[in-house]
């Protein structure tokens, strides 16, 4: 077996050997390949993963061993031994630009032969973008409290290109995508509920690359907590004390709870001890009221000037705000001094709330009470009323109704053996029917009170019936004013964050004004600027047949031009201007005398309080 093997392989070499030696011509004798490049074409442009094919044709006793495909001399991939030959090129491999193919057919005996050349186009595209975009939430910032409407704003980069941003809020979409950088949306935080949310970003690139930013978390603010209860402490509460000089349980007015504490001895002190982040001091101003010094936890605040050219009752006399919610005392110092048109140094002392509530006393003349045609007699001076007049009827079905914004409300009025009954409206529905016969006169009396209300718009409507108290001698209804309460937190024109301008003068006392006194300008551009931290900020001013045209201002901002405060009648303590809605920070507030409208008497602007929403 061994011999016979060698002897194959002898054979072999042999035939091998002789063919190399056989002439040309004899070669020829045995036959030829014809090999025929089929694609691709000469002349076409090729990328990516092409097909390189040829064909062979036999002519004679020759064998097809295999086919090489050579680019621009050099094989391409390897030898195809079976038909149909072809190759994938990838042409990726190879330069942009003009390339040769051509395909090289071997047969058995070893013997080559070369296709024709077919010269092609390399246009290879950019290589697939793999890279995803880097994307990142750039505001709010992570753990900021927002209120309001904010932008959300997202930075992107590609290393091809952002096609879009998509913001997400708690994992849903936040407006459109945006494709074009600044990439970001406006989100009214109000369509959201109080608490933690989650922000996030996805960006996107042109080849479908997605990337999604690291989560941001903020918490939306927009419901202010509720102002804590306040509670009214009588000037009887074991909670305020007295130095001698002070006479107690004076019953002459309808003071808050019955009874106040007087006193005319300078250096006589009441001291009110209590817990909590604010207080006022309820008193009484008139022509005959005094100077009282005002301390807190032994500290002097200021010199408060109790004097009014009209009787007001139970009013705030002075509040003090912003303090540590701790326990502290504020003291009440008679100073035997008073103001220069005063009758007397008397100083009253009727109840302290804490924490403070913000009232409002709108007098029955304010731009905001609307009477019917017909049953009232306005302008009454024949008792102390609120601001020396009263508006009064026995009319069955004569009206009041007074429109107004807060979280309470009370119709200040008369009681008296001469009064009679009236229907109470409240948002149009009947609230209660109110007997205001009482056998002595209480003037300045409180008649009816809403509290626990929406803080929104409201009207109160009063209505006399005609009837009265089978004791009464008459069905008269009073309307001495209104008081409405308020979220508010109040600062008064003394305030040492409202700054004033050149033209204003201050301690004006013409007028029913909060504590008594207010600031006023009619000179041109003269401007206040009160410098707050809230959500809210309501300008209490005046309106009136003197008062004139205004420019309000918000961070800057022109807010209300030519704001005409203009009215027909007197209304001291008037809410000139509101906003709500406002981003909890720092803000400014910034009131700009304009002139005054063609009827006006005159241009003035009025600096009364400001009301500040947390």
């Amino acid at each position: 077996m061994l011999n016979t093997r060698r002897n194959a392989c002898a054979v072999a070499l042999f035939l091998i050997s002789s063919f190399a030696l056989i002439p040309l011509k004899a070669q020829a004798q045995l036959g030829s390949l014809v090999v025929t490049m089929i694609s691709p074409t000469s002349g076409s442009t090729v990328s990516g993963a092409t097909t390189v094919s040829a064909s062979v044709t036999v002519i004679g006793l020759l064998t097809v061993q295999n086919v090489q495909f050579r680019l621009d001399g050099n094989n391409l991939g390897g030898a195809d031994a079976s038909a149909p030959y072809s190759i994938s090129w990838n042409t990726a491999g190879a330069s942009n630009g003009s390339h040769t193919l051509t395909a090289v057919a071997t047969a058995v005996l070893g013997l080559q032969f070369t296709s024709n050349a077919v010269t092609v186009t390399v246009s290879n595209g950019p290589p697939a973008d793999t890279t995803p975009p880097t994307v990142g939430i750039t505001s709010p910032a992570g753990g900021q409290t927002v209120q309001a409407t904010v932008t959300v704003a997202a930075n992107a980069a590609d290393n091809v290109g952002v096609a879009g941003v998509q913001l997400l809020l708690d994992g849903a979409g936040l407006g459109a995508e945006d494709t074009s950088a600044p990439y970001s949306v406006s989100w009214n935080t109000a369509t959201a509920a109080d608490g933690p949310h989650t922000l996030t970003a996805v960006a996107r690139d042109a080849a479908g690359n997605r990337t999604t930013s690291s989560p941001v978390t903020v918490t939306v603010s927009n419901n202010a907590p509720p102002p804590p209860p306040s509670t009214r402490f009588e000037e009887t509460s074991p909670s305020v004390t007295y130095t001698s000089g002070w006479t107690q349980g004076d019953a002459t007015r309808t003071w808050s709870g019955g009874t106040a504490a007087l006193s005319t001895a300078p250096g006589a002190q009441a001291t009110f001890s209590f817990t909590g982040p604010s207080v006022t001091w309820i008193g009484g101003r008139s022509p005959g009221t005094g100077i009282a010094r005002v301390s807190l936890d032994g500290v002097v605040l200021r010199d408060v000037d109790t004097y009014s050219k009209t009787e007001e009752i139970r009013v705030p006399m002075f509040e003090a705000t912003d303090l540590a919610n701790t326990s502290h005392t504020l003291t009440i110092e008679v100073t035997g001094q008073q103001n220069a048109a005063a009758t007397s140094d008397l100083i009253v002392i009727d109840a302290f709330d804490a924490p403070a509530v913000t009232i409002s006393r709108l007098q029955e003349t304010d731009p905001d009470i609307s009477y019917s045609t017909v049953g009232w007699s306005q302008g009454d001076t024949s008792r102390a009323w609120s601001a020396g007049i009263a508006a009064l009827s026995s009319t069955a079905g004569a009206q009041a109704s007074f429109t107004f914004t807060g979280t309470g409300i009370t119709w200040i009025g008369a009681k008296g053996p001469q009064t009679g009954i009236a229907n109470v409206f409240l948002d149009g529905n009947l609230a209660a029917s109110v007997d205001t016969f009482s056998p002595t006169e209480q003037i300045q009396a409180p008649v009816f009170t809403a509290t626990g209300l929406a803080n929104s718009n409201h009207t109160l409507t009063v209505q006399v019936t005609g009837r009265q108290n089978a004791s009464s001698t008459s069905p008269l209804i009073v309307i001495d004013g209104f008081e409405v309460t308020t979220n508010g937190v109040r600062h008064q024109d003394t305030d040492p964050a409202v700054a004033y301008g050149a033209g204003w003068a201050q301690d004006n006392r013409d007028k029913a004004y909060s504590e008594g006194a207010s600031a006023e300008s009619n000179t041109t551009g003269a401007q206040a600027t009160i410098t707050f931290t809230g959500t809210g900020i309501a300008w209490i001013g005046a309106r009136g047949p003197q008062t004139g045209i205004c420019n309000v201002f918000l961070d800057g901002a022109l807010v209300a031009g030519n704001l005409d405060t203009y009215a027909s009648t007197e209304g001291p303590q008037h809410t000139d201007y509101s906003v709500s809605g406002l981003a909890r920070g720092t803000h400014t507030l910034t009131i700009q005398v304009a002139g005054k409208n063609p009827i006006s008497t005159n241009a003035w602007i009025l600096i009364d309080a400001f009301d500040v929403i947390p």
